[in-house]
Parts: structure tokens; C-alpha cells; sequence
């Protein structure tokens, strides 16, 4: 089929897919200070500063960095919330949290934007 229709020519989308060693590698990239995966930065001595995510629903501005982490591998295309996982314990050099744990996991699934 890619021969018949001839899609090893010419330009492509510019779509690539990453293997799972180079989404890693992004991704660790990318969560270093300044990256595109930096929630962490702007939020510095204020961590534990309380935020309303939605009427009756309040977390700290560490929960939501965490969350936004969780659902940028999503978005990413991660395979799955363990990968994500695995990327951020390498990242931070240690096992994960479970407060870390539950909110990567919250932002992967998407739940508190149901």
C-alpha cells in the first residue's frame, strides 16, 4: 500500500512518532526548568498555596503542576499512566509520592475536567 500510493515520497505531514526511549528522553528534557513540561518554576515557595479547580473543589498549586505534568504525557502521546510514571521517578531521581502518584494520574485521565 505505501508503495502503491506512494507515501515513502515526497513531503509528509510532519507528523512523527517518537519511540518509546525518545518520548522519554523528551519528556525529561522538557521538564527540566524552562521546558515546555515546567509547571514547576513559576510556583517556587508557593507550593502549598491553596487554588480553587472548580466551585467546591480546591487543591494546592503543587496538586495542579502535578496534574498539568500528568495530562501533558497524555497529550503528549504516552502510552500509559505507568510510563508516565516511570518518567517522572526518573526524573526526580526517587520513587514517586503518592500524593505525586494520584494527581500525574488524575492529569493523565483527565479527571477533574468531567
Amino acid at each position: 500500500m505505501i508503495e502503491k500510493e506512494k507515501l515513502s515520497i515526497g513531503d509528509t505531514t510532519g507528523i512523527k512518532i517518537l519511540s518509546k526511549e525518545e518520548m522519554k528522553t523528551m519528556i525529561l528534557a522538557e521538564s527540566k526548568e524552562g521546558g515546555k513540561l515546567d509547571f514547576f518554576t513559576g510556583i517556587k515557595g508557593h507550593e502549598y498555596d491553596g487554588v480553587q479547580i472548580k466551585p467546591g473543589l480546591f487543591t494546592t498549586k503543587l496538586g495542579v503542576a502535578l496534574y498539568q505534568w500528568g495530562r501533558a504525557n497524555f497529550e503528549l502521546g504516552v502510552n500509559t499512566v505507568e510510563d508516565a510514571l516511570m518518567y517522572w521517578q526518573e526524573f526526580k531521581g526517587r520513587e514517586a509520592n503518592q500524593r505525586e502518584k494520584d494527581y500525574i494520574t488524575k492529569g493523565f485521565k483527565k479527571e477533574l475536567e468531567k
